[in-house]
């Protein structure tokens, strides 16, 4: 993610919005271009490799309480799945979200949602690696 200082108007690009400076509590405030502290893209943020990056929807409750039913998962087939990476697979043919924990040799699949066992990955089964969960979208409304 690329954050930059505040620029004039002239330089802000297209796609970039403003990123306030300090944090937003939860009462009442006029918000003006006096306290931008710089501009970020949204972009630049999940899109290190565009060409790379996709976005795909949530369902069910496994991942609950991080990720939610319809939640839009950012994903990103560029980067390497690490112990603990939160990643988009099709296990046994099935689109599954899941959190890998690798130990030794041994790969399982680990769901957030306490009601969900892990899924011991063995020789037989066949798990395909979309990409790495960078991010998330949810709407409020």
């Amino acid at each position: 993610m690329e954050i930059i200082p505040k620029p004039t108007r002239s330089e802000i690009k297209k796609n970039w919005l403003p990123l306030y400076s300090g944090e937003l509590a939860c009462g009442l405030f006029g918000i003006s271009d006096d306290y931008v502290d710089s501009y970020l893209s949204l972009d630049e943020k999940f899109m290190s490799n565009k060409e790379s990056t996709f976005f795909v929807r949530a369902s069910g409750d496994s991942m609950l309480p991080d990720i939610k039913n319809d939640d839009i998962l950012v994903v990103d087939r560029s980067l390497p799945v690490l112990d603990q990476s939160i990643l988009a697979v099709f296990f046994n043919g099935n689109p599954l979200c899941k959190q890998i924990h690798i130990k030794s040799n041994k790969k399982i699949l680990h769901s957030f949602n306490s009601k969900y066992i892990d899924i011991i990955v063995t020789e037989d089964d066949e798990l395909e690696v979309f990409g790495v969960i960078i991010g998330l979208v949810r709407d409020f409304v």
